[in-house]
Formats: C-alpha cells, sequence, structure tokens
C-alpha cells in the first residue's frame, strides 16, 4: 500500500511494506530520527479502501505501520471484506484500532450477496428469522425477498462490501499486546544457506562480521540481500574480493555519525554510485563535500542560498513566494552540486553557499567586450552628427 509520510513541510511518498533498511532510508529522506511519523493513506493508490479513513492523518512507529501494511498485504478476500466492514462501520478509527482490526476477523459474519434481494433468499433458506420458522414450503415461496433482506439487514445493521452482506456486531477488538522488535543495528545483511535448495536452512548474517564468520560465508549461497545503502545492491558483491570490501565498509560505516551517513547516501546519489570500491573512495573523501540536510527542493536551495549572501538587513520574507527554480540550478551548475533525496550536496572540493564572483579572465573578456561596444557607439555618434 502506499503511504504519503509528512514531516513539518517534508513529504515523501513510499509503499509499504517495507525493509527496517528502507525505512531507515525514508526517515532519512524524511529528515527525522525519532520513528514516530504522521501520515496519510493515498486514496489515489488504495481505492479498495473508504475513502473517509484516505482523508485521515493518522501518526504512528513506522515500525508499527509496516506491521500494518504487512498485514493488509496477507488479508484473503473475504478478510480484507470482512476488514473495510469494520472500518465502514467504525469510521472515527485510530491507527491502533485498525491494526487490532486486522485480527480477530473471523467474528465478522460474511455472506456472499450482493444485494437486499440475495440477503433476503440466503435469510429464507436458512430460516434466519424466528419468523419463517412456522412458514410452510408455500409460504416462505410467497414472501417478498427484497423485504425480507431489507428488514434482515436493519435489524442487523450490516453493509454490503464487494458483493458480501458484512455483520459487524459480533466483532470485539482482541485482546492483545502488539510488540514490535527492532532489528539489530549493521548496515548490512545476507541471508545466506548451504545452497538454493535448502531455504529452510536460511538464516540472516549482518555486517560488519569476524574472520571466522568471513570463512563460513565461503561455503554459503547468498539467497537474499539487504543494504544500508540504496545504491548497493546484491549485484554489488558477485565475488569474494567485494564481499571483503563490503565487510571492511559496514566497518567504516560503523564510525560515521549519522550525519555523515546521510551525507555519504547523499554523495552516491548525485555520482550514481552503486559499486562497493567506489561506495569506499566516496567514504574517503567525504570531508571533501558539504551538505545541507534541511534542504528539501531547489526553491529551497535559493531561498537559503540568497538568504546567506544578501545584506544582512535585507528582509528574506520577500523569497518565500519567489520561484527560485532556475537560479538555484544555474548556481548549483557552477559547482558541481545538486540537490538530493537526502539534501543538497556541493560538487567534491567546493563550499555549498559560498558568493559566486567573477574570475579574472572572464572579468577581462566583459570589459573588452564593453570597451568595443564604446568605441562602436562613439564611431556611430561621429556618423550621426
Amino acid at each position: 500500500m502506499r503511504i504519503y509520510l509528512k514531516n513539518n513541510g517534508y513529504g515523501l511518498s513510499v509503499k509499504f511494506p517495507m525493509t527496517a533498511f528502507e525505512m531507515e532510508d525514508a526517515l532519512d529522506k524524511l529528515k527525522q530520527r525519532e520513528s514516530v511519523v504522521r501520515f496519510e493513506i493515498s486514496k489515489y493508490d488504495n481505492m479498495e479502501l473508504p475513502m473517509g479513513i484516505c482523508d485521515k492523518e493518522f501518526s504512528a512507529d513506522i515500525y508499527r505501520l509496516n506491521l500494518f501494511a504487512e498485514r493488509l498485504e496477507k488479508l484473503e478476500f473475504m478478510e480484507m471484506t470482512a476488514f473495510k466492514s469494520l472500518l465502514v462501520s467504525n469510521p472515527e478509527s485510530g491507527f491502533e484500532d485498525m491494526l487490532l482490526m486486522t485480527y480477530g476477523l473471523d467474528s465478522v459474519m460474511v455472506y456472499p450477496c450482493q444485494s437486499c434481494y440475495e440477503l433476503g433468499e440466503t435469510v429464507i433458506e436458512n430460516e434466519m428469522m424466528p419468523e419463517l420458522e412456522s412458514c410452510s414450503d408455500e409460504i416462505l415461496e410467497l414472501l417478498d425477498r427484497d423485504k425480507i433482506g431489507s428488514i434482515f439487514q436493519e435489524r442487523d445493521g450490516g453493509k454490503f462490501i464487494d458483493g458480501c452482506y458484512c455483520v459487524t456486531s459480533g466483532y470485539e477488538p482482541p485482546d492483545i499486546n502488539i510488540e514490535i522488535g527492532r532489528p539489530e543495528p549493521c548496515f548490512f545483511r545476507l541471508l545466506v544457506a548451504p545452497n538454493s535448495e535448502k531455504r529452510e536452512q536460511a538464516h540472516w548474517v549482518t555486517m560488519p562480521f569476524d574472520e571466522e564468520t568471513h570463512l563460513y560465508l565461503s561455503e554459503m549461497k547468498c539467497l537474499e540481500f539487504q543494504s544500508a545503502l540504496p545504491g548497493i545492491t546484491k549485484k554489488s558483491f558477485n565475488s569474494e574480493i567485494k564481499i571483503s570490501i563490503l565487510n571492511q565498509l559496514a566497518k567504516s560505516l560503523s564510525e560515521l555519525s549519522h550525519n555523515d551517513f546521510v551525507k555519504l547516501k547523499a554523495v552516491m546519489e548525485t555520482e550514481n554510485i552503486n559499486d562497493v570500491s567506489d561506495a569506499a573512495a566516496a567514504l574517503d573523501r567525504l570531508s571533501e563535500y558539504e551538505f545541507d540536510q534541511s534542504v528539501q527542493d531547489y526553491n529551497e536551495f535559493g531561498r537559503a542560498y540568497l538568504s546567506r549572501n544578501l545584506p544582512t538587513n535585507f528582509d528574506v520574507s520577500a523569497l518565500n513566494n519567489m520561484n527560485l527554480y532556475d537560479f538555484s540550478m544555474k548556481i548549483l551548475a557552477q559547482t558541481g552540486g545538486e540537490v538530493t533525496s537526502y539534501g543538497a550536496i556541493s560538487g567534491r572540493g567546493h563550499e555549498l553557499y559560498s558568493a559566486l564572483t567573477v574570475q579574472p579572465e572572464q572579468q577581462l573578456d566583459e570589459d573588452f567586450e564593453e570597451d568595443i561596444e564604446e568605441d562602436f557607439e562613439m564611431e556611430m555618434g561621429g556618423m550621426n552628427l
């Protein structure tokens, strides 16, 4: 399911469920460290859910939100129909209510019928109303199916959802305590097994690891790979040498501050790095870049740039509604910088917000052009006399 995450003016549209690394990366792009997020369920990508739910803003721990998406993804058709009927019957539900609703759905009665007429037929055939128990078959045949169905629905308070009739009156939220564990801190994870056919013996190995584990891995088959660096995928370590570099990279990453880790991801994005060796090289030269994680887009960079370079008494509020996209693109083009998913990053060896000045050679060329223009105007003026 697609979710729109929000954080004080920053927004991010992402698809759940995700891996733990993907959730951490989403928080970095959202520019927040705490795991509790504000969000809306995208109405355009979740059309099967009641629109009233998609119009509301919720707040939840991102790991609980991920569990919610996982549970919805695994619901069978009848379970999903029961879940939707609960949402319709309880429009004021909060997120924790909705999460609980994904459990105990077998207590919601679901009948496959699309109308009061079909519901009436079901009620009559199964004598589901006390008034019908003493009626003969001849009388039952004469009864108005649509009317019987309407009366039954009024008594039950049921809902027609997706070609089914759902009765939610018997549902009670299960008395359970949902606890979400946190993954072991690491930067890369490998799901390994003796070979592809023995997946039941597979288990996760985290990086960095020691030499003994390294020798052990040489005899194992890697089935899955997860990375805290989005550019690094399973293709990035298809040899023993690459695994060694990857493990060393994990050790180096463990020594970084979180801000520098996000800065590395910004460098890798702008330089399109998807190789382990290149990522390690980018880490070595990380100090040669300037990074501002607070910048979300090019307009925001333009405002930040001008606020630093205009006179101190300039009213920067005048820049708020100004379209500075083209201006920012030209400024960053001069220094090789870029606005990434994580913030603004300078070009290697450049400053992010330094004032651009005319170079001596460029100034000489401009002065020469001005002299030619002045001479030309004087000559033209003489001809006119």
